[in-house]
């Protein structure tokens, strides 16, 4: 019944008349399985009109962020996507890169590479995953490893050879070489709104990467 709802979610008439609310959620840590309990409240001229309640489960799940409010308004429109940048540390190859040398201008370093990842993923992956915005660091440690997925390499490499820092390719980790990382069933269950923002455009949609997405109308 996920298909149901979320063409539920993605009706026209959705937006302007029903909320999408958030009613509770319970993660297992054991099991690495997400329980959601989602409300719709249809509208018209402020007098309700129909309430349904559905379990969402989700199973093998790797993350879920976002889910700060109850109600989800703007990001109303659920989507299961295959391709997504947030995707990329589970479906690709990652390579293990040593970074030598300290950057003249760290501002400007930082500033370079957060620019050359917004253009690669849409801001969901950050410079602060792999760099520190700190002049002391990086003049006590002058060689650093860092791991990324193989298709962010040459983007990472120009910015290094831009300010004259080196960039070497150590090896490259492939399939359960990847650890926790070698996901490739992982799938990503967006609450989204491309009308404020393409999916694949961090604008802090709310999310859910698990392997299996299932749906239940409970009322």
């Amino acid at each position: 019944m996920i298909e149901e709802l979320l063409k539920k979610t993605n009706d026209k008439k959705f937006y302007n008349d029903c909320d999408l609310k958030l009613e509770s959620y319970r993660f297992e840590t054991s099991t690495s399985s997400l329980e959601m309990i989602l409300s719709i409240n249809q509208n018209s001229y402020d007098i309700p009109i129909e309430y349904e309640e559905w379990k969402l489960s989700c199973r093998n799940t790797e993350k879920f962020d976002g889910f700060f409010w109850s109600l989800t308004l703007p990001y109303v429109k659920m989507k299961i996507l295959q391709h997504h940048p947030l995707l990329l540390i589970f479906h690709e190859s990652e390579i293990e890169c040593e970074i030598t040398g300290t950057p003249l201008n760290v501002n400007e370093f930082i500033g370079d590479v957060s620019s050359a990842l917004e253009k690669e993923t849409g801001n969901w992956i950050t410079v602060n995953e792999y760099f520190w915005n700190n002049e002391q660091f990086y003049q006590n440690y002058t060689k650093r490893t860092i791991i990324i997925p193989k298709s962010l390499g040459n983007s990472i490499l120009r910015v290094c050879e831009k300010h004259k820092m080196g960039f070497q390719i150590k090896s490259e980790l492939v399939g359960e070489k990847k650890g926790y990382a070698d996901k490739p069933n992982a799938k990503i269950l967006i609450f989204g709104n491309e009308d404020v923002s393409p999916n694949d455009f961090n604008l802090r949609q709310p999310y859910i990467i698990a392997e299996e997405f299932i749906a239940e109308r409970i009322k």
